[in-house]
């Protein structure tokens, strides 16, 4: 009788419900949401980490002095209208910034943890791949790295078109790489869809508007060859106010150090930078490897760095290898776009000369 009891109250006991995998996925993305909307371009989530695949997820986020607080309270708050109990531990981080651990639960289950992070700043990097048109399989071996690259597509050769779709439906950002006037003498051609010094305005548009619609979805332009082009003030002014009437953003290739095209662009309020390393003038992967390196330090230096690389073999394979040191040395790999808008990024002038 009184085993029957002791089983008869322990069936009438309600046994608080789990939230699933798809429910905790749901509220954990509204999290992220209200901490992004709270920091702004001061805050940044890393990718979350797992101890095993059924484990809640532990999410990094750094921030800077000024979201600090900000985002914690946006957590907090998004957290209580989720119904989700919430524990906070200060912890002493390096020098004399911060570090909050929260933790996440419902009903005495985990949901998720949170790791704030102040930092100083936050350091942001871009990647360029340029020369995309000819080959589809090697854009899709970039598109199968998994990383935020942007897409620097040729206009009119064979795979054009399909390559800047297939990026976007993947979810990389596309741009055009514009073939632009190299100096008298130059080893090879540009290509289709050239912008030559001397070009009326007219002509210009007409140039910009086919190439554009070659390479669809695209948000900015980086030239292509250009030395000549991109050292012509009167050429850069008009190309740059096409560019403005598009809403395009502008990155200078700096393939000459004469190069005017980052003056004209701001000039034009275009959100605009220049490349900061070239990652494979020797297709080798050690190569690659040490500009990856030389690219990682600037973005130490600067808080902010952008790197031009090719379709090659050994970039590839160098990019694959060395990727995970950045997020080790937290910098946010971030698509052009992004990059060319951060207000640290207009206060930044290239040097004297273009170095690869």
């Amino acid at each position: 009788m009184l085993l029957g009891l002791i089983s008869g109250s322990a069936c009438s006991r309600i046994a608080p419900r789990r939230l699933s995998e798809a429910e905790r996925r749901e509220r954990i993305n509204r999290l992220r949401e209200a901490a992004e909307t709270a920091g702004g371009s001061q805050v940044w989530i890393k990718a979350p980490r797992r101890a095993s695949p059924a484990s809640p997820p532990s999410f990094e986020v750094l921030a800077t002095p000024d979201a600090y607080e900000a985002v914690t309270a946006a957590i907090e708050r998004e957290s209580k209208e989720q119904d989700l109990e919430i524990r906070v531990r200060e912890k002493q981080g390096e020098g004399k910034y911060r570090v909050r651990e929260l933790r996440l639960a419902r009903d005495g289950g985990l949901v998720a943890r949170w790791r704030l992070r102040e930092v100083r700043q936050l350091r942001r990097a871009a990647i360029v791949i340029d020369d995309l048109g000819q080959d589809l399989e090697v854009a899709r071996k970039l598109v199968r790295l998994r990383l935020p690259l942007t897409f620097s597509v040729l206009p009119h050769l064979p795979h054009s078109t399909e390559i800047a779709e297939e990026a976007h439906r993947a979810g990389g950002e596309v741009m055009l790489h514009l073939p632009m006037q190299p100096e008298p003498g130059a080893a090879a051609g540009p290509g289709s869809g050239e912008i030559k010094v001397g070009m009326r305005p007219s002509d210009l548009s007409r140039i910009i508007e086919e190439d554009l619609a070659s390479v669809p979805f695209s948000a900015g332009v980086n030239n292509h060859m250009g030395s000549r082009a991109t050292a012509d003030p009167a050429l850069m002014t008009s190309v740059m106010r096409i560019f403005a009437e598009h809403r395009l953003y502008f990155v200078d290739s700096r393939t000459t150090a004469a190069s005017v095209a980052l003056d004209c662009a701001r000039r034009q309020g275009i959100p605009a930078f220049y490349r900061s390393v070239f990652l494979d003038d020797t297709e080798t992967v050690a190569y690659a490897l040490e500009k990856l390196r030389e690219f990682r330090r600037l973005a130490e230096e600067q808080n902010v760095a952008l790197a031009i690389g090719h379709p090659y073999p050994t970039t590839l394979e160098a990019l694959a290898k060395f990727s995970p040191e950045f997020d080790r040395a937290d910098i946010e790999l971030v698509s052009a776009s992004q990059l060319v808008r951060l207000p640290e990024v207009a206060r930044l002038t290239p040097p004297r000369r273009a170095a690869r």
